[in-house]
């Protein structure tokens, strides 16, 4: 997931040209908050000389709520070419 959010965030590979510029900007907050929970979640798990407070384990959390909200937000646009789009590449 995160080399696909991060392919999604280079505007090189992923100019969308003629895309509504609205529903391209939710489209990268997701991808950036999967790519941002993805390496926070690799550090939890990798580096022992730091431990997650719960205060920093809850803001992760809405994170990820926040993201599953903007997905719901863009289920009711009509994205289905764009998603298709930028999975195929």
């Amino acid at each position: 997931m995160r080399t696909t959010s991060n392919r999604v965030l280079d505007s090189r590979e992923f100019p969308y040209t003629n895309e509504d510029p609205k529903l391209v900007a939710k489209l990268k907050e997701i991808a950036q908050g999967f790519s941002q929970l993805q390496q926070d979640r690799h550090f939890a798990d990798c580096n022992l000389t730091q431990p997650l407070d719960p205060g920093t384990a809850l803001s992760q959390v809405k994170r990820a709520e926040k993201i599953f909200l903007l997905l719901s937000v863009l289920r009711c646009f009509k994205w289905v070419g764009l998603a298709k789009r930028v999975c195929l590449r």
